[in-house]
């Protein structure tokens, strides 16, 4: 049944005269009249009639009229439902993050996302990259943010769409009471002698860690092993242990003294890529759509 009609059925109820209806409605007096008419036809039933110069309801449009008034209602308040999304005055947005993009790059992205549209709930889900990839192929998650070594197809899938939005680079980290603080270069004979503090399985810095030595003809000393990697910045920061991190993630160590870092020996190429990924061969919702775009502003600020 036509909720145009219906409209008009509850609007004659109303205000008694087509032209007035038409008036409300932003219509044509004749375009009322034909679906009047038309709602008549479709039902087999007269519904309106004429008495002293007003339209009224006969007694089938009574007996219609409280489910139109129920059913138009309903229009209004789904269409309203669906615009509360539009907006971005509701939604909810699934997260997967590699650890090292959980921990410093998405969470100004989030907060500041959040402050714009308020009424947005975003899930944040942090795992190794192995697994934040799996997740977002399996559908698990809206969008993904992890560490690559380049942008592009994740793992050949079609379905999967890689964006870059910014360029790290990896160095050596270690203490500023380590033996390596005074050097203004080393290695990789030095960085094979000493413990080193390797990041969680699945992640991509143990797999860029481990292809550096193994390119470099090294094998390196794994003493100790963390998922977080706020914990391999805490075992370097103690003075026994040197690893590999990003720059973005060290900023206020290096600043501070905390820590301190030098290039990677035999390293032509040190960047990597901070990767947004996101579902290729389907529409994405209003919120995933505005998050894109947001990030996308802010890489390029």
């Amino acid at each position: 049944m036509n909720l145009l009609k219906l409209q008009i059925l509850v609007l004659i109820e109303k205000l008694k005269k087509v032209t007035d209806v038409a008036r409300e409605m932003g219509m044509k007096q004749p375009t009322v009249t034909f679906h009047m008419k038309s709602l008549e036809e479709d039902l087999g039933v007269s519904l309106f009639e004429a008495k002293r110069g007003r339209i009224l309801l006969t007694e089938a449009g009574k007996a219609l009229y409280p489910y139109a008034v129920k059913m138009t209602a309903m229009a209004q308040e789904a269409r309203k439902a669906v615009q509360d999304y539009a907006d971005l005055n509701k939604g909810h947005l699934k997260i997967g993050a590699d650890s090292m993009m959980g921990a410093y790059v998405l969470p100004p992205l989030v907060g500041g996302f959040c402050s714009r549209f308020p009424g947005v709930q975003i899930e944040l889900n942090v795992t190794p990259t192995r697994r934040a990839k799996e997740r977002l192929l399996n559908q698990e998650t809206d969008l993904a943010f992890y560490y690559a070594e380049a942008a592009g197809s994740l793992d050949g899938s079609k379905s999967v769409k890689e964006e870059k939005i910014f360029q790290d680079r990896i160095e050596l980290i270690f203490a500023g009471t380590h033996a390596f603080a005074g050097l203004k270069s080393v290695t990789q004979q030095l960085i094979a002698q000493q413990f080193f503090a390797q990041h969680g399985d699945g992640a991509f810095m143990t797999d860029f860690a481990r292809a550096y030595a193994a390119d470099s003809g090294i094998h390196l000393w794994e003493r100790t092993a963390a998922d977080s990697p706020e914990i391999v910045k805490n075992m370097v920061r103690s003075g026994g242990f040197i690893s590999l991190f990003p720059l973005s993630g060290i900023r206020e160590e290096l600043a501070s003294g905390a820590l301190r870092s030098l290039p990677l020996p035999g390293q032509a190429d040190p960047t990597v890529t901070g990767v947004l990924a996101y579902h290729a061969d389907q529409p994405a919702s209003p919120v995933c759509e505005r998050f894109i775009q947001y990030v996308r502003e802010q890489a390029e600020n």
